[in-house]
């Protein structure tokens, strides 16, 4: 569908046709746009020429950013206007502005957002493709003088979206943190809400400071490890050693809070490339924990260098992985993510957390965002959904019960009924999206409200997608109907199961997902007819 912007309207009416506008604008100088109230008063007679006249920004550039999104953009006239960007590039290379790299901008640096995107991507391919990164690095330095989260983020979804395969970004992910380091800007602007404790980004920070001095302890007894004589036997190191990966091994909790509650919101802004990345990258830090604790035992045994060292080795491999992704953090996702989310977005997150608990700090105070943002927040989505609103609120008022095929309840029956069953349950429909879970007391896996509408692939690791994929497109096809697997975890035996949801002429419908501790079933014995054993035991302590 063709998208057409007239310079001639308000920035307001160009909002409220095509809302991911506000974006754009706040990416390219237009920040004001993102306070409460500014785009609902200022915005209604305030245009894109005036505004970059106020903000003393060149038009042509603003221009290039909408025609490189996919709008149409025709200027107070209602004349059609030319990318300067594929212009500049086409007179130099012969070169849209997908295929040209840093050499095609030899003669000008990169004026507009539209470019610098343009940039970022080609670094990373030429990365992928083997250039020297002292040769990349040279370039970049030459081209910019910084560069935001957000568009780290957008080069790494234009490689994924380019065909680049998942895997090969994760492998590049390092080198982008040592590319773009030093070179990004993301201090916190004061008395922003994020600075107060309890904002989920201050507990992200917090924690991520506690990971680099925990760090630092770590490789100090690594250290120590790699200078042993060969002859020698230190069983305090050992221990010390050992005791470094329970030190270290909190920061899954850290990850998993990121990965299902932070993580979706920016999949729901259709911002997925962190999560791809940083999650496969988690994960690499999760399995060299792993291997450092399958080697404990031994080092303990005997704990000379080299037993000592089938610990520290893996250990080095994972504080590494937690240094380089505190800066992917701090530098990118936190960025990125204080310019997506809204103000009823984190709200949200600050009041799941508590159910995945806190790493390496204390319990952090509640937090709630401010009156005035959170009323922004609900105007920005009231415009959004209105259309969508209006008709749900139709429904709820007509529809008083649910009628199935064998009874009916009320919608506060039915939500109750299925809480009190003492499985986990979970619902995903025919399109492999999330549509419901249960929340009883007996829940073994935490499922945040912002797992709703997701995909279910995103919903697990990268190293599961592939189990998943089975699971469900072995549902699609018929080949089979349900599958069960089981796993000890935390003191539990866990018992999960999926079965195939399909109608009455076996259309499949999505599918249904129960998990159950079923330790306290198998330590069941002798028999309990109307409550015999239950009488016996009580008559016995009356005896006694």
């Amino acid at each position: 569908m063709d998208k057409t912007i007239s310079l001639a309207s308000s920035v307001y009416d160009i909002c409220k046709k095509y809302p991911e506008v506000k974006e754009l604008m706040a990416h390219i100088g237009f920040d004001e746009i993102t306070k409460p109230g500014r785009l609902q008063s200022m915005g209604r007679f305030m245009t894109i020429p005036r505004g970059c006249e106020y903000k003393q920004l060149k038009l042509s550039d603003v221009v290039d950013v909408f025609i490189t999104a996919g709008f149409t953009v025709l200027d107070e006239d209602g004349v059609q206007l030319a990318s300067s960007v594929n212009a500049r590039i086409d007179i130099l290379t012969d070169k849209t502005a997908e295929e040209a790299t840093t050499k095609d901008f030899i003669f000008s640096k990169p004026a507009s957002a539209a470019e610098r995107k343009v940039l970022l991507s080609s670094y990373l391919e030429r990365l992928d493709k083997g250039e020297s990164l002292d040769q990349v690095q040279k370039d970049f330095a030459a081209a910019f003088a910084n560069v935001t989260g957000s568009e780290i983020a957008e080069a790494e979804q234009a490689l994924i979206a380019g065909g680049t395969p998942v895997e090969r970004v994760q492998q590049l992910c390092d080198v982008h943190a040592s590319l773009f380091e030093g070179a990004i800007s993301c201090a916190p602007l004061s008395g922003s809400p994020e600075e107060k404790p309890g904002h989920p980004v201050h507990t992200m920070r917090e924690e991520n400071k506690k990971i680099i001095e925990l760090i630092t302890q770590v490789r100090a007894d690594i250290e120590q490890t790699n200078a042993m004589s060969e002859d020698v036997r230190d069983p305090q190191l050992a221990q010390k050693i050992v005791d470094d990966i329970e030190l270290l091994a909190p920061v899954s909790i850290h990850y998993k809070r990121k990965e299902e509650l932070l993580f979706p919101y920016l999949e729901k802004n259709d911002i997925s490339g962190p999560s791809k990345v940083m999650w496969a990258k988690d994960d690499e830090v999760r399995e060299a924990l792993v291997a450092a604790r399958h080697s404990s035992e031994r080092a303990l045994l005997v704990p000379a260098k080299c037993f000592i060292q089938l610990v520290s080795t893996p250990l080095t491999k994972a504080v590494d992985g937690m240094e380089s992704m505190v800066s992917k953090e701090e530098n990118v996702l936190i960025p990125l993510s204080l310019e997506t989310l809204t103000a009823r977005d984190w709200t949200q997150i600050a009041n799941e957390e508590e159910e995945y608990g806190w790493a390496f700090i204390a319990q952090p105070p509640k937090w709630r965002a401010s009156a005035m943002d959170l009323a922004d927040a609900a105007v920005r989505e009231m415009e959004k959904n209105r259309d969508t609103s209006t008709a749900e609120a139709q429904t709820a008022t007509t529809v008083e019960k649910i009628k199935l095929s064998t009874g009916e309840f009320t919608a506060a029956q039915l939500d109750a009924v299925l809480n009190t069953i003492p499985l986990d349950i979970t619902f995903v429909d025919a399109d492999d999206k999330t549509r419901y879970f249960s929340h009883g007391d007996t829940r073994a896996f935490p499922r945040p409200m912002s797992c709703l509408g997701r995909d279910v692939y995103d919903c697990h690791p990268p190293r599961s997608q592939a189990m998943v994929h089975q699971v469900f497109d072995d549902f699609k096809s018929g080949a089979r109907d349900s599958y069960e697997f089981w796993i000890h975890l935390h003191g539990k035996f866990l018992y999960i199961r999926y079965f195939a949801v399909r109608d009455q002429d076996g259309n499949y419908l999505g599918a249904l997902e129960t998990t159950q501790d079923i330790a306290p079933i198998q330590a069941i014995e002798g028999d309990n007819r109307r409550g015999a054993d239950e009488r016996r035991e009580a008559s016995q302590q009356e005896q006694e």
